[in-house]
């Protein structure tokens, strides 16, 4: 009988509460990796971590970068869209997500971007 391989598709490891911050205060000592290997121990075989800002992919990125069944997705969560805006220069923003997109698929870590990402730079 083969075992069941669980794969947990959309962990938020970029919370704060990670990094043991809760409403700005520092309320424990970074335990993510205390998380993961209780994942790990419950037979959880891939985590792919969710990116829901261009920071947060970056942070998603680099999380998975840490560990070989660790995966992310870039991109930004529809609630956050105005941050193209905000950042002052909404195509340069967009640019360094599609970047940050191909980087991680070139190192096999990116799996999937929240939007169909196309080079307009051409």
């Amino acid at each position: 009988m083969t075992s069941l391989k669980m794969i947990d598709i959309a962990v938020n490891c970029t919370d704060g509460m990670f990094k043991g911050l809760y409403h700005g205060k520092n309320c424990h000592v970074p335990d993510i990796a205390t998380v993961l290997n209780r994942a790990w121990s419950a037979g959880v075989d891939r985590i792919i971590v969710t990116g829901g800002s261009l920071e947060e992919s970056r942070e998603a990125l680099a999380i998975a970068e840490t560990d070989g069944r660790l995966f992310c997705t870039v991109g930004v969560h529809p609630t956050r869209c105005n941050e193209f805006e905000e950042s002052g220069d909404p195509e340069k923003h967009y640019q360094a997500l599609f970047s940050l997109a191909k980087e991680g698929m070139q190192k096999g870590k990116v799996l999937a971007n929240s939007y169909n990402l196309v080079d307009t730079s051409n």
